[in-house]
């Protein structure tokens, strides 16, 4: 699948010879050497390109394939030696910027480096070892292997053939239904524990998801744990206790902690916990200890392949088990023809019996059926010799797993190789693991995987390759946003087995886990995955040459990893870090990066503290340490094509920037995306100046399009973490796209910033805000780009707030908080025209009175699709009065309420029974769309959701008939601290 560096190394020669450099290429000898050898690139490129095209290429080819590979990797390593090197003057900088002693001393340092000048005796010696494979190639007559059937490609983009909330990929049939039904109508109160049993691929996780979505929002609090073959109990309980609480615990934490957390916050709660994928009882025995046994109607719902693990989680009461089978004809062929052609119906007559066929060969194994639809799916032209071809694949194999995995090979095989290549990298992640988009699609652009032309958006290629890999049902989506847009992504423990096993087969990813001491290699290691997870002496296997590791994922404990600086040639580092509590605090050395001259993207995950180096990382493109912290910050850090940055905001940097102003933005000038998260060791007014100055700093930024405030680790679990309000109005940068102060990084502005009204390009806005007015929704009104709107509010005006037809007129999602005060709201007939979602949350307690006067009132609004209010606290008449506090159009949809209740227009309630052959908005590995409430990825921990569940009961609001009198809630101390729901109830892996 993988082309090595073929491709980006013609470029990288074609730069040499064609930049402004003669220096470099001092003689016409060394050009023309270049030329033969680029020449000679291109005709093995070409040899490997036509031999990726085989289905079943023979050893002899695979072999000198990898060596291809390998050797293409080699020049480019060398190639890039002196592409990237720093500026021959190390009196200039960027921009005519004087260098510090420090950096002078660094670039004499680098300037007498031998690589920097091109050596003829190289170039001979690497189109010797070019043209040896091109002999290679002919001697064992590889030529031949053009005879070979050849794999079918869709070339180009696939065009899918409806969006993801309108695809069907999974029947629910009457016996799923039936069980649905009995959970539904089960009113015992006592806990319980239900299994869903079955092989691999028949949709356990899939009916897992189902119920889970179902019947949510019916329990105070829950959880979907995924768990694996090879589970790391401490991680399972930290994500347990994140989706739990909405708050990731700090990772330091000792694993008895977190089971006395888990059980200590679930006593007296009715909860619904889903544990996907057991292996092992001994697994579930350690997971069950943190639940409490009570009479709340709490449900637990575990997933197996292993009949004696089903069996021990229901204490062996088989009448709690429930068997999955396989899918009937009918039920089968509804999934494959709604995935291809929308319908049976839809299908050309002369290609009906030989797809019948095709889905009789499925077996009715899900997700068989529905990677041979989408494969099919992505032919532009579909043909009978095709469709024989697939048929008689399938019907080769025996049993159902085998079945199963010929579907994804001859899905896998349809690939471009672009695709390949990309899907590939995936297992650079350990199996179950939840992807943030952002990430992958980062790492992606900086291992130069992402082929683009002149002109266009990289990234948004990445994010179509992404896509695409989605469409052909490779990828999971875990998390999906109101705009239909993929936060995070995962992928089937099937699809992961096979990745893994064609990135070991090409030499492309070597992953090794704790119990590995030694691999057999056959060729150089270039991008390693460490998945150490919680093993305390794990070490790299000896037999590993470290030098020619171009990309690094580290997973596992602190002192478990590797020497980084022994890496010389990383484009990638990504290290996701723990530590036992206890362990000694002292900074991470990472300094040594400064010799990493090809280094793209570097991301530090985990409550560690870090040492920088104090030079230029001339590189590096993307840089997130958001979640660690910086010992000291480098004066002299320059990061001139750093892209998107991700820092903690601590009194170091705020300092640094503060002390450095005038250079703050040269240094990082071709900046998009800054997220900064805060600190709740800072003083609310050390925050307040500094925030004010990177605002202004900012302002003038000409390429930023990204600005996120958010909550730290240390923040985010910290309650007294002191509330900072910004009264200034800055020049925005003006590309911003984006601009997030997220509540519980406890800052917000005095009142709606007005340069927002006349921002030609901002299309999420974010912020919590001291009070609304009018005035400030005819600011918000101005903003014509504006797509996703949430508003936190801490005051209530006095008059009523009013959304008429002017304005937001491309608006898609809109929020809007009240966290202490009670408002009067209208939404005016033909308001926000282009409105999908629309939420609005008081975490007051209302009362009612009968005056005819409702407090929230939505005229017709033609765009919506779904609507959803909450007021807080739990008073036995909130019921009642949720009734008569909102107004409805009949012509809306029906307002979500928490208690699972409807307001609105008339609307029959549908039956579960009638549901019986539902075609659910569903993956076909089990992931449901997910009710994301919010923009982006970040969940925040909904503080004041919880103190009102301590609230009295018989607390209320008197009401007055007065709509243009105020209504004031008295509030509980520190309920100012603003909370929003989460974005779905899975979060991001972390």
């Amino acid at each position: 699948a993988s082309l090595g560096a073929m491709r980006p190394l013609i470029g990288k020669l074609d730069m040499l010879l064609l930049r402004d450099a003669p220096q470099k290429c001092c003689s016409k000898r060394i050009k023309d050497r270049m030329r033969l050898l680029k020449d000679d690139v291109q005709k093995i490129s070409s040899y490997l390109d036509e031999l990726s095209e085989v289905e079943d290429p023979p050893p002899m080819a695979m072999c000198w394939m990898n060596e291809a590979r390998d050797l293409s990797y080699d020049m480019e390593d060398y190639v890039d030696s002196l592409l990237f090197v720093p500026p021959e003057d190390p009196s200039l900088f960027a921009n005519n910027i004087k260098a510090t002693r420090s950096l002078r001393k660094w670039f004499s340092r680098v300037k007498t480096s031998q690589t920097q000048v091109i050596s003829a005796g190289t170039l001979s010696e690497f189109r010797r070892y070019v043209q040896e494979a091109i002999q290679r190639h002919q001697r064992y007559n590889l030529h031949s292997c053009r005879t070979l059937r050849r794999r079918f490609v869709s070339h180009g983009p696939m065009v899918l053939p409806r969006p993801y909330e309108e695809t069907a990929d999974i029947v629910i049939d009457g016996r799923m239904n039936e069980f649905i039904n009995s959970l539904a109508t089960d009113g015992d109160q006592q806990l319980k524990v239900l299994s869903v049993l079955g092989s691999a691929c028949l949709g356990k996780t899939t009916l897992a998801r189902v119920l889970y979505n179902r019947f949510r929002k019916q329990y105070n609090c829950r959880a979907f744990i995924r768990v694996s073959k090879k589970p790391d109990t401490k991680k399972i309980f930290c994500d347990m206790l994140s989706q739990l609480k909405r708050q990731h615990p700090l990772q330091h934490c000792r694993e008895i902690d977190l089971i006395h957390d888990i059980k200590q916050y679930l006593q007296d709660k009715r909860y619904l916990i889903i544990i996907d994928d057991v292996w092992a009882a001994s697994v579930w025995d350690t997971i069950n200890h943190v639940f409490p046994k009570g009479n709340h109607g709490s449900r637990i719902i575990t997933t197996t392949q292993i009949e004696d693990v089903a069996l021990t989680c229901c204490c062996y009461q088989s009448e709690y088990v429930f068997e999955m089978k396989h899918l009937d004809d009918d039920h089968s062929r509804k999934l494959f023809f709604n995935r291809l052609f929308c319908s049976e119906r839809d299908c050309p007559e002369q290609f009906k019996d030989v797809l019948n066929e095709i889905v009789e060969t499925c077996d009715g194994l899900p997700l068989a059926t529905v990677s041979i639809a989408s494969v099919l799916a992505s032919q532009p032209v579909m043909s009978i010799d095709l469709l024989t071809y697939i048929h008689r694949s399938l019907s080769s194999c025996f049993s159902a797993s085998e079945r199963t995995r010929q579907a994804l090979n001859l899905s896998f095989n349809s690939l471009p190789q672009y695709l390949k290549t990309c899907l590939l990298y995936l297992s650079m992640y350990p199996e179950g693991y939840t992807i943030l988009k952002d990430d992958l699609v980062k790492q992606w652009v900086a291992e130069g995987l992402i082929y683009t032309t002149e002109g266009q958006d990289i990234r948004k290629d990445a994010e179509s390759y992404l896509d695409q890999l989605i469409g052909r049902r490779f990828i999971q989506p875990i998390c999906v946003n109101y705009n239909n847009e993929v936060l995070s992504c995962a992928v089937h423990g099937m699809v992961h087995d096979l990745i893994a096993h064609k990135s070991a087969e090409e030499n492309f990813i070597v992953a090794i886990d704790y119990s590995q001491k030694n691999v057999p290699l056959s060729q150089k290691v270039r991008r390693l995955s460490l998945l150490f997870g919680n093993a305390k002496y794990a070490k790299i296997p000896a037999n590993i040459t470290k030098a020619q590791v171009r990309s690094i994922g580290f997973f596992g404990l602190l002192e478990s990893m590797p020497c980084i600086t022994e890496f010389k040639l990383l484009r990638v580092l990504n290290l996701q870090l723990f530590r036992h509590a206890g362990d000694d605090d002292g900074p991470v050395d990472l300094t040594g990066i400064s010799e990493m001259f090809q280094l793209r993207y570097l991301k530090i995950a985990g409550n560690v503290c870090i040492k920088l180096p104090n030079h230029v990382l001339q590189c590096l493109e993307i840089l997130d340490i958001a979640d660690a912290r910086v010992a000291c910050v480098p004066r002299d850090i320059h990061l001139p094509n750093l892209l998107h940055l991700g820092l903690p905001v601590d009194k170091n940097l705020l300092d640094w920037i503060n002390s450095r102003m005038s250079l703050s933005v040269e240094r990082v000038r071709k900046l998009q995306d800054l997220h900064l998260t805060r600190s709740s060791a800072l003083s609310s007014d050390h925050l307040n100046r500094s925030m004010s100055s990177i605002l202004s700093l900012l302002g003038g930024h000409g390429n930023l399009k990204t600005l996120v405030v958010a909550h730290g680790s240390s923040a985010k679990n910290a309650r007294g973490a002191s509330d900072v309000t910004l009264s200034l109005d800055l020049l925005a940068p003006p590309l911003l796209q984006r601009f997030e102060f997220l509540p519980h990084s406890h800052i917000m502005f005095s009142r709606i910033p007005l340069w927002i009204e006349k921002h030609g390009n901002l299309r999420i806005l974010k912020i919590a805000v001291r009070e609304l007015q009018m005035s400030c929704v005819d600011i918000l009104r101005g903003s014509p780009a504006l797509t996703a709107l949430s508003l936190y509010v801490e005051k209530a005006p006095y008059d009523k707030i009013i959304f008429d037809k002017a304005g937001f007129s491309i608006l898609k999602y809109f929020k809007l908080r009240f966290t202490s005060d009670i408002a009067w709201i209208k939404f005016e007939k033909g308001a926000m025209p282009n409105l999908w979602k629309l939420k609005i949350v008081f975490n007051a307690i209302p009362s009612f009175e009968k005056d005819g006067t409702a407090l929230v009132s939505i005229e017709h609004m033609p765009g919506l699709k779904e609507i959803s209010t909450k007021f807080g606290g739990e008073a036995p008449d909130l019921e009642y009065a949720l009734r008569t506090l909102v107004s409805n159009h009949p012509t809306n949809p029906i307002i979500n309420m928490p208690s699972n209740k409807t307001l609105g227009g008339e609307q029959p309630h549908r039956n579960l029974e009638q549901e019986s052959d539902e075609i659910l908005k569903e993956d076909p590995y089990g992931n449901l769309e997910q009710e994301s409430d919010e923009i982006l990825e970040e969940q925040e921990p909904d503080e004041y959701d919880e103190r009102l569940e301590r609230r009295q009961a018989d607390k209320r609001i008197s009401r007055s008939s007065d709509p243009s009198s105020r209504l004031h809630v008295p509030v509980p101390v520190g309920a100012s601290e603003m909370g929003s729901e989460p974005d779905v109830e899975i979060p991001a892996a972390y």
